[in-house]
């Protein structure tokens, strides 16, 4: 009895000092699955040394001018959203450990005053349940299932995050160059029409003339406060995702739009790369064995109900102490774990059901996201050979006209609008392209794409007439108001 009471102590002591929740998370294995797609890294927050770290390589990252790459990486130690996400691997781990402890054991005592000098009847009992046990190897797996579960979602709002930081950074992009296009686009509207009202007071220029040069000054600069508008809205946004406030968020960029491939990705390899990458696809393939494991079990043990085993002393009024073993064992005869079993039937069929449509899904979204990649892709092409240079020939034969004076100067601003215009498609294109690849990568789960590419530069603007030789006749007519003859002007 006495050997027995020991080995109860001392497996209790070991049952008790396993019982030690990490706070790790297993964070390690989320980031070598973030590590296997994106150069990035990724930091959970959790009050030790490595925390004053990050933030030093954070207040550095945010001195320097912003890349794609920068933001990514800053959203990633920096966005508080993404922190909370981190928890979701503690709480997973908890219910592991949870898993694997046993239920307390329940201790019953009883004290009964008999009348007169007899002595106190006394009576304990102390009973585990014997089902639990049974069930704590099949609790640990369907727990560790879901821990894994819970790292593929963890991975997976990281690159969801990467993908979206992206996304708003290539808008960012491209709405800065539209601003700086379109202020060019602003002064030489606005010389246009200031050339315009002089010719005008001088009788050289119709009203009707005048008001066509005022309304396209008038457009193109409500075009720029719209494009300022929408280049703000873009900094918010991507400062919401940097976590940013403050001075922090007065960054520069660091580059322009990238140039774009003259190849888009190879389709069935992109198609093929996403059902091995997707992290959300891994996850639900998971529930499914996870719902499998615990439909088995319930299967199995369908006939055994709750089963409770102890040990009970009593002494009676006369002092005899009895000792002995007890147990209580549930009777299954009206509830046999039918709907438990039905009900964890229709979950994993619809488990496989949501599986596959999320395979089809996936699939439709690549091909979308391809879609979109190369229509932007031959779009830019088309602008980048036939619209762009055409522009560009009308503004060179126009040019040498108006210095014949075949032409007037204003012939020549109307072609460096329209060949302007050809710029702003063009820029709006390659953002395009570069926001849809960034769709594209998402939904094949993040890393590098199938393809092989040879980067395109882009075309340069050529200078408007507010920095070059119109400009200063412009300025000679400002001197003198009163001149009649514009071909006599222009030759000076």
């Amino acid at each position: 009895m006495f050997y027995l009471r020991r080995c109860l102590i001392l497996a209790v002591a070991v049952l008790a000092s396993c019982a030690h929740v990490p706070r790790d998370g297993d964070f390690s294995a989320v980031e070598q699955m973030v590590g296997e797609r994106i150069p990035q890294q990724v930091h959970w927050y959790q009050g030790g040394a490595e925390d004053a770290e990050v933030d030093r390589a954070l207040e550095a990252l945010l001195k320097q001018p912003l890349s794609a790459p920068a933001a990514v990486q800053i959203a990633l130690l920096n966005n508080r959203r993404l922190q909370a996400e981190y928890e979701e691997l503690g709480i997973a781990q908890a219910d592991l450990v949870q898993a694997g402890l046993l239920s307390n054991p329940t201790l019953f005592a009883s004290v009964r005053f008999p009348e007169g000098s007899r002595p106190t009847n006394t009576e304990f009992d102390l009973a585990k349940d014997f089902f639990d046990l049974l069930l704590r190897p099949a609790r640990q797996r369907l727990a560790e299932t879901e821990f894994e579960r819970a790292k593929l979602r963890v991975a997976t709002a990281v690159l969801d995050l990467t993908a979206e930081v992206m996304t708003v950074f290539y808008r960012v992009q491209g709405a800065a160059q539209l601003v700086e296009m379109l202020g060019i686009v602003d002064d030489s509207a606005q010389a246009s029409y200031e050339l315009a009202r002089r010719f005008e007071e001088a009788g050289n220029r119709s009203e009707r003339q005048l008001a066509q040069e005022r309304s396209a000054a008038a457009e193109t600069h409500v075009e720029l406060a719209r494009a300022r508008a929408e280049l703000q809205a873009a900094r918010d946004e991507l400062n919401r995702l940097l976590g940013l406030s403050g001075q922090a968020r007065d960054w520069t960029l660091a580059e322009e739009l990238p140039e774009v491939p003259s190849a888009d990705p190879d389709p069935d390899g992109t198609e093929t790369v996403a059902l091995e990458r997707r992290l959300d696809l891994a996850e639900a393939r998971r529930e499914i064995a996870q719902l499998t494991d615990a439909l088995d079990v319930t299967r199995r043990y369908r006939f055994v109900g709750g089963a409770i085993v102890g040990i009970n002393t009593e002494r009676d009024p006369e002092g005899v102490r009895v000792t002995g073993p007890n147990f209580s064992v549930e009777l299954p005869i009206f509830d046999q774990r039918q709907a438990e079993i039905a009900r964890l039937e229709s979950l994993r069929k619809q488990s496989e059901a949501r599986a596959a449509a999320l395979e089809a899904e996936i699939r439709a979204e690549v091909r979308a996201a391809l879609n979109r990649v190369s229509a932007a892709r031959a779009m830019g092409q088309h602008y980048r050979d036939e619209v762009v240079p055409a522009g560009e020939q009308v503004v060179k034969f126009t040019q040498q006209e108006q210095n014949y004076m075949l032409v007037d100067v204003f012939e020549l601003l109307f072609a460096l609008r329209q060949v302007r215009a050809a710029y702003r498609g063009y820029i709006e294109v390659v953002r395009d392209y570069w926001v849809a690849h960034a769709e594209l990568t998402r939904a094949a789960g993040g890393g590098a794409l199938p393809e092989t590419a040879t980067p395109v530069p882009l075309p340069s603007m050529p200078a408007g007439p507010a920095e070059t030789h119109d400009m200063r006749k412009m300025q000679d007519l400002e001197h003198d108001p009163q001149t009649q003859d514009m071909s006599h002007e222009m030759q000076h």
